[in-house]
């Protein structure tokens, strides 16, 4: 396949790209920045990929820090739906024919009944951040394009994904990099925020699969969680990461790390993308973390 990946150049994108590389497949990467609302780049970018016969676009670019979108809501919306709506636009005018996988985000579920449990692609969104707010925003940009326009597309709600390169700003990186920088520096403790919350967490290397297996097979107008479908706790993962570096440290609670807002559990149910797809995740959760320790260990 020839695909057409905004946004390509960050975490994700970087494995995206070497995993494409890995099948065989021509990425083409634009990479808009915050540019990606209503610059003429976006426009010039598909104009000339248009010529190159491209069979999807996966969209990965946007502001993605919950943290921050409290602080810069109105640069989130602008970004992440403004910028969505754009490339949809690009995408019907110059890669006509071609497939778009819009990332959205499990953040888009909020505080979920525990009844729930685990979340299907079902259940009704109740964002509880201006970054879950926007995705669910460009969902309905999305969906929208599918139903007036039939423009083919499909929508992922990937959960928390790890592994080596991710930035300190997400959770198991940031714990990685503390329990690294504290082994060197001879410190008995790292720095954790809230450690009994719990999340989905998936290799990232598993993810851009699951993009790929969309991009190729995802029913248009369909939205898909890609999961690992098993909770852990903070406080799991970092004991996680503690073994698995030798050493003996102990976990201090941080006010400051501690969200105002937070979503206390949540996971999901992948069966949608497996039974449609045949896509599961594969990676154990003990190869991510120490593949993601290993990375900051060269690093540091």
């Amino acid at each position: 396949m020839r695909i057409l990946i905004t946004g390509g150049s960050g975490f994700v994108g970087g494995h995206l790209q070497k995993y494409l590389h890995e099948r065989g497949d021509v990425p083409f990467v634009l990479d808009p920045e915050l540019d990606i609302a209503l610059s003429q780049d976006v426009m010039d970018g598909f104009a000339v990929y248009g010529s190159e016969g491209i069979d999807a676009v996966l969209h990965l670019a946007g502001l993605a820090n919950v943290k921050d979108s409290f602080n810069s809501s109105s640069e989130v919306y602008r970004v992440n739906v403004l910028g969505t709506a754009n490339v949809l636009e690009c995408a019907r005018r110059f890669l006509p024919g071609s497939k778009m996988v819009v990332i959205s985000s499990s953040e888009v579920y909020g505080i979920v009944d525990p009844a729930l449990l685990p979340v299907s692609e079902d259940v009704a969104l109740a964002p509880l951040s201006p970054y879950a707010a926007s995705k669910a925003a460009m969902e309905q940009i999305a969906l929208q394009a599918y139903r007036a326009y039939g423009q083919r597309m499909v929508i992922a709600r990937p959960f928390n994904h790890i592994g080596p390169g991710q930035s300190e700003d997400y959770l198991v990186s940031a714990l990685a990099k503390r329990i690294v920088a504290a082994t060197r520096a001879g410190n008995s403790f790292i720095k954790v925020g809230n450690i009994e919350s719990e999340r989905d967490f998936t290799d990232v290397r598993d993810v851009v699969r699951a993009y790929r297996y969309l991009a190729e097979s995802g029913v248009p107008g369909q939205i898909y969680n890609v999961c690992s479908g098993r909770p852990m706790s903070v406080r799991t993962i970092a004991n996680m990461l503690i073994q698995l570096s030798g050493v003996e440290l102990r976990l201090e609670t941080d006010p400051a790390l501690v969200r105002d807002v937070e979503v206390s559990r949540v996971f999901g149910d992948f069966s949608k993308i497996s039974n449609q797809l045949g896509w599961t995740p594969l990676v154990p959760i003990s190869e991510s973390l120490r593949d993601v320790l290993e990375w900051w260990s060269i690093r540091l």
